[in-house]
């Protein structure tokens, strides 16, 4: 949800597109969608997994609008040899208490252009052009990052590169001990693909076991191994701010009435492949403080569920 929150309050309509079969966007969905009306395409790299950028701003330059990436769960997530967050016009990274690193809460925004960066800075001091006395040049809020807070995030960087690394090592030892198992799907690791691993997520292939996803994870919890079946339940277009309108206390704004005179609908089979996807999802939480041993107590309780209920 906090994609969708900050797209509503500028005034402007969230459109999904569809996903790819690792909950990533997918860029071929995206190209369906982009009209004269489109202003911004926000990427989201779910879980650190990457999003396949190089199609989306192609798309992007075509059509001359701006790609706001979400790094919000992939610091240091690598694409082709990139870090995500650079190859965007924008991209924002989360610093709330379960991220890689964190300050409590708050987050990072970064960008090479100097005049976006102009702007966001001025956002987030309400719009407060300090070089001009007491001015307000635009509609802003209040999201200055204190000096605590900013210390904090600072001394966290300095370990950043070994939290990732240590996680996409266990991942891959993980990764290896499912790879077997024709029951699971989990996220690719590759080349040209580095994810960074926020959580761990599976897919588990529903018709080949005999079992409901809720009681799977139940088995599993049962276990000793904590894990969240479906992620967030309902896709977001789902959920009652978008498909109920109930933005505002009374106003449906922009969902309702809204200045671009575009039809939107949120309702269910819009992304039939994200919808899938959510109901054969397990996430498993993801640490680098994790041991060796750790991750084989995870395997070994995943096989011991689906020896059970495998059909």
């Amino acid at each position: 949800m906090g994609t969708i929150i900050p797209i509503l309050f500028q005034g402007a309509i969230p459109i999904f597109a569809d996903v790819n079969n690792y909950g990533c966007v997918d860029p071929s969905s995206i190209k369906k969608l982009v009209n004269d009306k489109t202003y911004a395409i926000v990427p989201v790299h779910l879980f650190g997994m990457l999003v396949d950028l190089d199609p989306i701003m192609e798309v992007a330059e075509e059509k001359g609008i701006y790609v706001v990436e979400d790094c919000a769960q992939a610091y240091l997530a690598e694409y082709k040899g990139r870090y995500v967050g650079t190859i965007g016009h924008m991209a924002a990274f989360s610093l709330q208490q379960s991220k890689h690193i964190t300050s409590g809460d708050g987050g990072i925004t970064v960008t090479n252009d100097d005049e976006l960066a102009d702007r966001a800075r001025l956002f987030a001091d309400k719009g407060w052009d300090r070089s001009k006395g007491r001015k307000y040049v635009m509609l802003g809020m209040n999201y200055r990052m204190t000096e605590l807070q900013g210390a904090v995030a600072l001394a966290q960087l300095g370990k950043l590169k070994w939290v990732v690394e240590r996680r996409r090592r266990l991942a891959e030892r993980l990764n290896k001990y499912l790879e077997d198992l024709e029951e699971v799907t989990t996220l690719p690791i590759n080349r040209d693909f580095k994810p960074s691993f926020w959580q761990y997520p599976i897919w588990l292939k529903m018709d080949k076991l005999k079992v409901s996803l809720e009681d799977f994870a139940k088995a599993l919890r049962a276990e000793g191994i904590p894990c969240t079946p479906t992620y967030i339940g309902e896709p977001l277009y789902l959920k009652t701010p978008l498909k109920d309108r109930k933005t505002f206390k009374k106003s449906g704004f922009p969902l309702t009435d809204n200045p671009f005179h575009y039809p939107v609908e949120y309702y269910k089979g819009l992304c039939p492949n994200a919808e899938k996807l959510l109901n054969r999802m397990i996430v498993i939480p993801w640490n680098e403080k994790y041991t060796e041993e750790d991750v084989d107590d995870i395997y070994e309780a995943i096989l011991k569920v689906i020896k059970y209920y495998r059909r």
